[in-house]
């Protein structure tokens, strides 16, 4: 498998209705669909509208790679709150059955933390959550990617690797962000050499650019520590949608074929 390049749906300022048809005209390979603390209202939870979903996405022969679950934000497996762990247990139980409906092998799941929980406790959570989620993604055939978004207890590449070894399942892997590392300060060349084969997909955006380089992150150096640790599979742009969304689509999407 070769890499290849999608775009977030709010990269794309799309909805979902008109999102497969606007990426296969610029000419992007796959989208990801996101869902926020309203996920039930959506087509993803519906079993009409995912079938409206995959119909989309064969029609225009646009792939959904992937599921990004923006809830976490709100749900996290960090929080003290029991039924807030629950209430994540049950998203990601869910995300499972869903991904695999649409045909999406990743869930990205983006490590968060929560209110009064101290890092040891909300890495130790997660570690415990996702960990009681493992089999069900298994049996889907399907990964929980946990993204590094800047928490102390998993920003680094060394932390994420070591929680998801600690996990120990073939079903939990990593979403790499070397934006989001960028942001934080650190070095995103390194974190790809320590996660290696564990980074299941990647997302991509230019801290302080609107399109993919205007920002200060080295691109070019990025992909070539990806290649180089033999990535392959989809690189998923997380980037502005400016007052242009199209020809911000286009551009971006002409700067990483040129580096790959």
């Amino acid at each position: 498998m070769k890499i290849k390049i999608g775009a977030m749906d709010e990269s794309l300022g799309q909805p979902w209705e008109s999102l497969f048809r606007v990426a296969a005209q610029i000419g992007f390979e796959g989208v990801e669909l996101g869902v926020g603390e309203n996920y039930g209202d959506t087509k993803l939870w519906k079993s009409g509208g995912r079938l409206e979903l995959k119909k989309s996405s064969d029609d225009f022969g646009v792939a959904i790679a992937s599921i990004c679950l923006h809830s976490y934000w709100r749900f996290s497996f960090a929080s003290n709150e029991e039924a807030i762990r629950r209430r994540a247990s049950e998203i990601a139980e869910q995300a499972a059955f869903v991904a695999s409906e649409v045909g999406a092998r990743n869930i990205l799941v983006p490590v968060t933390s929560a209110e009064k929980a101290g890092p040891d406790e909300a890495r130790s959570r997660w570690v415990q959550g996702m960990r009681s989620c493992a089999s069900r993604a298994e049996s889907f055939g399907v990964i929980y990617a946990l993204e590094n978004v800047g928490q102390p207890f998993a920003e680094t590449g060394k932390q994420l690797a070591l929680i998801i070894d600690e996990i120990d399942s073939p079903a939990v892997k990593a979403y790499y962000d070397p934006g989001n590392a960028v942001y934080h300060g650190l070095d995103p060349i390194t974190d790809i050499k320590i996660l290696g084969e564990r980074i299941s997909q990647v997302h991509m955006k230019d801290p302080g650019g609107e399109l993919l380089g205007d920002g200060k992150m080295d691109i070019k150096s990025v992909v070539k520590a990806l290649k180089d640790i033999g990535y392959e599979g989809w690189i998923i742009l997380e980037t502005p949608a400016t007052g242009d969304p199209i020809g911000a689509g286009k551009k971006n999407l002409e700067f990483m074929r040129k580096l790959l």
